[in-house]
């Protein structure tokens, strides 16, 4: 609000500009709708002039009714006087008010407010006692799904039946064993690299072409004066990962397992477009690789010792409670697999529909982001590498983001169907669930919740939880071999 040098005891004035009265229903508006596109609205409102002058003055009133001004009684100053001091304010609230109930009403008469996609973009806003109130509004809505309920339940869903066998519970128990184990040295002279040795390896970069014509002479007995590329000292190897220093390796694993330290293996690989050596950038290479020494992780004895380190009475109890804990976690697979594809199922039902454009862009590019940091932190490519490997994938990332977009959908509509809710209570133990698993008090989570305004995903990623599960409980389950 602009500053004004009015004439009046803003200490004895003990009134409210923004009076946000509900007079009647609202204001009349008119809209017309236009399409921008799939799910995509354009709404035109107008207010009339009469319910503007009409809002404007029973606000006015309302302030001298009210206001209390040096020189006069309550309710006793001058309409002029109260409309100089004030008018400005006034009109401002009034538009405040009608943009907002205007909005409201355009949205609920024209479209319906549960077809609406978060907020609209209100725009190009005039107004003026004489001329009304105009304004625009951009509304995404959600997309026309034809859903009967004979198509969500009762999916036919084809799972694996689960058998949890001997092997599977000495597996993650030697898992278990080997997290407790220690790394040290292989000595023996007859010592071969097996496949979670932890390695030191010197390591030649050569040009494919190079190499292959340095092979032969090598093979022939003739000299050659090709030299390797690069030289690297010392680069650590854990297997099975397929890392070789700053070098992504395809099965490094089946190329090293069975080395003697001192003996050479060859891997192939492709060169990074920044590589440091400029020759080489983005070319095909071959790496040499000598093992200098293996390191391996002695696993502790299996034995009733052992269980009691890890919170089990003995060997047998350890194999009973892994085995358990192995059934939980393919029950929890099994579960995913199962409302997986009975999202899949039902969308081949319903058939693909529009989605919101918009939306979906928005959606691909944080998909590109997030692929952007797999390929960067986990995978270790360079920036360049990361982002024409995501300029490959690009149709790959759109479709699965399209799907995910529809299953989003979907699940709302069966929500919407099924009344399913998500109420205080389940808030309050999803927060809960995350303290205990963090380690800190529930109101700490609730405050670091707020503070990034998420609480309204969770609220979404809850609902879709329990669209998900009403998915899974009614579909009609065939086990197979």
């Amino acid at each position: 609000m602009a500053d004004h040098d009015h004439d009046h005891d803003h200490a004895n004035c003990d009134h409210d500009h923004d009076h946000d009265h509900d007079h009647g229903s609202g204001p009349d508006v008119a809209t017309v709708v236009e399409d921008l596109g799939p799910c995509k609205k354009l709404l035109k409102v107008e207010v009339s002039s009469g319910d503007v002058k009409k809002e404007i003055e029973t606000r006015l009133n309302h302030l001298r009714k009210n206001v209390h001004l040096k020189g006069f009684r309550r309710g006793k100053a001058p309409r002029s006087r109260v409309e100089k001091l004030y008018g400005e304010q006034v009109r401002e609230d009034a538009r405040s008010h009608l943009l907002r109930q205007g909005y409201l009403k355009a949205l609920t008469e024209s479209i319906g407010e549960t077809r609406i996609l978060g907020e609209g973009t209100i725009e190009a806003v005039n107004f003026s006692p004489e001329q009304g109130l105009k304004f625009e509004v951009t509304v995404h809505t959600r997309p026309e799904v034809a859903l009967e309920e004979e198509q969500y339940k009762g999916i036919e869903v084809e799972v694996p039946a689960i058998r949890i066998e001997d092997g599977d519970v000495a597996g993650a128990i030697d898992d278990l064993r080997r997290s407790r184990g220690e790394l040290g040295p292989v000595d023996a002279a007859d010592a071969v690299v097996e496949g979670e040795d932890v390695l030191t390896c010197d390591v030649e970069v050569w040009l494919a072409d190079e190499y292959e014509t340095w092979a032969q002479a090598q093979e022939g007995g003739e000299a050659t004066e090709l030299k390797p590329l690069n030289t690297e000292h010392d680069l650590q190897v854990r297997l099975p990962l397929d890392r070789l220093g700053g070098y992504r390796v395809e099965d490094l694993v089946d190329s090293l397992t069975g080395l003697k330290r001192g003996e050479w293996g060859e891997v192939e690989t492709e060169l990074a477009p920044d590589y440091e050596v400029v020759e080489g950038r983005g070319e095909p290479a071959m790496l040499r690789v000598q093992v200098k020494s293996i390191q391996r992780i002695a696993l502790p004895e299996l034995d009733d010792e052992f269980a009691q380190q890890v919170g089990s009475d003995s060997v047998k109890d350890l194999q009973r409670e892994v085995r358990e804990q192995l059934q939980e976690q393919r029950d929890r697979l099994r579960q995913r697999e199962v409302e997986e594809k009975a999202l899949a199922a039902l969308l081949g039902k319903v058939g693909e529909f529009e989605l919101p454009a918009d939306l979906v862009d928005k959606e691909v590019e944080s998909a590109e982001r997030r692929r952007m940091f797999e390929l960067r932190i986990r995978e270790g490519k360079s920036e360049s590498e990361a982002e024409e490997a995501v300029r490959e994938q690009a149709d790959l990332i759109r479709a699965d983001t399209e799907r995910s977009v529809r299953y989003f959908f979907l699940l709302d509509e069966v929500a919407r169907r099924e009344e399913i809710e998500v109420g205080e209570r389940d808030i309050q133990a999803r927060i809960a669930r995350l303290a205990a698993a963090r380690g800190q008090s529930p109101a700490a989570i609730l405050d670091e919740l707020q503070r990034h305004d998420v609480i309204g995903q969770m609220h979404q990623e809850i609902m879709d939880e329990k669209a998900r599960g009403f998915l899974r409980e009614h579909a009609r389950l065939v086990e197979t071999d």
